[in-house]
């Protein structure tokens, strides 16, 4: 990138200079040959007048003594030279100023130049100034080699400029490519800094967003499988139970212990279904209060299939007047199936379940305050009942 960004500006540079500068020096160069040529008529105009009263013997310029690249010859009315230095005879340069008309050309590689003589309204000769194209061709060549040079150093400055822009666009670039590449092997940490090119910036922060998005659905999903593999362990241990009992037990209702699986499989589906939205986080708080009555009735099918039959009853306390509580049925379901199963996995003996006002200050939080025993020891209490009514 950094090398097409570098090459395309120095291309565009040299086109332009093309462009702006060719035309430049071509009407440059046409400029200081018109210039010359006007020089050379301005001193045939003069060398004409001062010979035109006396043609025979004409007193050229002493311009043209002081520079030797320079040439005048004088012409009388019939074409023969009279002074100065040229062809002997008119050649049509001459005849064309004989006729009256100024003439610019070039004669011999020499530029040149050829007015009339006249004497009132009577032409009587003509005069032919004429100079060596060294001067104007080195006037030339000196400008055309400055625009050359101011060329070049264009160029060069397009292509540090270019260089040091490509490093600032190709520099963010390859960060951003690093993190899609971090980011499509599972790292979802990636971050990507501002560079102050808005458009960059903006998939930075797509990017950002991405990663963020990504993060959180993989740790949703995680935390969904971690969640399925605990909440579903002792239900299907309680449902497998079930059916070995009635299979093993002679003369068992077949028929209710069907009933009563299907009634498990059905907590199952349900479990999962909390769970899938839960971890998808697509559950939205209560707008009204918890309703403790399902509640406490889904905790009582739950505990009927996972330790009824290791003869630990559960006692379920409600509050009067019933506790208030804003908390997804969901969220509490799955909470209180934790500690459910905590229990039945490592407690022993009867399971209390209590729920009251534990706000400070509240009568549910006076009479549920820890009692002392005779040494001296808090009975034990509920807090994470305590908590769930106090969500």
């Amino acid at each position: 990138m950094r090398t097409r960004i570098v090459r395309l500006t120095v291309l565009v540079t040299a086109v332009a200079f093309a462009v702006f500068g060719i035309p430049l020096a071509v009407g440059l160069a046409k400029y200081f040959i018109d210039d010359q040529s006007a020089q050379l008529e301005r001193l045939a105009e003069a060398t004409a007048t001062s010979v035109s009263s006396n043609l025979a013997t004409p007193r050229l310029p002493a311009a043209t003594q002081r520079d030797p690249s320079m040439q005048i010859g004088v012409y009388d009315r019939t074409g023969t030279r009279v002074g100065g230095t040229g062809p002997t005879r008119a050649d049509p340069m001459v005849n064309a100023a004989l006729a009256g008309v100024n003439t610019r050309s070039m004669l011999d590689g020499r530029f040149a130049v050829a007015v009339p003589v006249a004497d009132g309204d009577l032409i009587t000769g003509a005069v032919v100034a004429t100079e060596t194209t060294t001067d104007v061709v080195g006037r030339i060549a000196l400008t055309w080699a400055f625009m050359l040079a101011l060329g070049a150093a264009a160029l060069i400055s397009a292509w540090l400029l270019a260089r040091r822009q490509a490093r600032r666009l190709a520099a963010p670039l390859q960060d951003l490519s690093l993190a899609a590449q971090r980011l499509g092997s599972g790292d979802f940490t990636v971050h990507t800094e501002p560079t102050g090119i808005p458009e960059i910036d903006s998939v930075n922060a797509s990017v950002n967003d991405t990663a963020s998005r990504l993060g959180a659905l993989v740790e949703r999903e995680r935390a969904f499988s971690a969640d399925t593999s605990h909440q579903l362990r002792t239900p299907l241990a309680g449902l497998r139970l079930q059916l070995e009992a009635a299979l093993d037990t002679p003369g068992a209702d077949q028929s209710q212990a069907i009933r009563e699986s299907l009634t498990s499989v059905d907590r199952l589906q349900a479990t999962i279904e909390d769970l899938l939205m839960l971890a998808r986080n697509n559950q939205r708080r209560a707008a009204e209060p918890l309703d403790i009555a399902v509640l406490v009735d889904d905790l009582a099918q739950r505990w009927r299939g996972t330790a009824a039959w290791r003869d630990r009853p559960l006692s379920i306390d409600v509050a009067e007047p019933a506790p208030i509580g804003y908390l997804s049925g969901a969220g509490a379901g799955q909470i209180l199936a934790v500690l459910l199963d905590n229990a039945a996995q490592h407690g022993r003996g009867a399971v209390t379940i209590a729920f009251w006002d534990a706000r400070p200050g509240s009568d549910g939080d006076r009479r549920h305050r820890p009692r002392r025993r005779a040494d001296g020891r808090p009975e034990p209490t509920f807090p994470a009942a305590g908590q769930l009514g106090q969500s």
